[in-house]
């Protein structure tokens, strides 16, 4: 069986970028439409990793199709939570089908293992999108941490000159 070597960002060199200050972690594509929002949703339930939908604070039955789920969104606060580990619980919230947006508490990224799972999260959003995935401080997605590029199917730690990049 064949494995293709997967390099992320070491935590000695992200750490203080996950260390808890109030804020979310947000996980961002841009320019995005609802055949993207599709894909991502359907390669993260291929993924088999425990979820649940809310509306309005309630466990219902997640609609198969975005486009419904959008329009939910209309008249109730929709929530999905994904949980690639126990650890770990990735929220999305479908505000708007331009922009594919995840948020993370940084008090559960606490070491490269965890930081391993983020990694392989952005790179299955970013390989099924086929566009750039960055990982930012809370609402700051042009200054990201972390970057996903497609060209190279890899996360990188952001250079400081990503934003000069853009």
């Amino acid at each position: 069986m064949h494995h293709e070597r997967v390099t992320w960002p070491r935590w000695i060199d992200v750490q203080t970028d996950w260390e808890p200050d109030g804020a979310l972690r947000d996980i961002y594509v841009q320019a995005t439409s609802e055949e993207d929002w599709q894909r991502v949703v359907d390669v993260i339930r291929s993924r088999s990793w425990p979820s649940e939908y809310t509306e309005d604070g309630d466990s219902v039955e997640m609609p198969a199709l975005v486009g419904e789920i959008f329009r939910h969104t209309g008249r109730a606060a929709v929530l999905w939570q994904i949980h690639p580990t126990s650890a770990i619980n990735v929220n999305c919230h479908f505000f708007t089908t331009e922009e594919i947006e995840f948020d993370l508490a940084p008090r559960e990224i606490v070491g490269q293992a965890e930081l391993d799972v983020v990694c392989e999260f952005v790179r299955t959003i970013g390989q099924v999108t086929d566009k750039p995935v960055v990982v930012c401080w809370e609402n700051m997605p042009d200054a990201p941490t972390m970057v996903y590029e497609p060209a190279t199917d890899s996360v990188t730690a952001a250079p400081d000159e990503y934003e000069d990049r853009k």
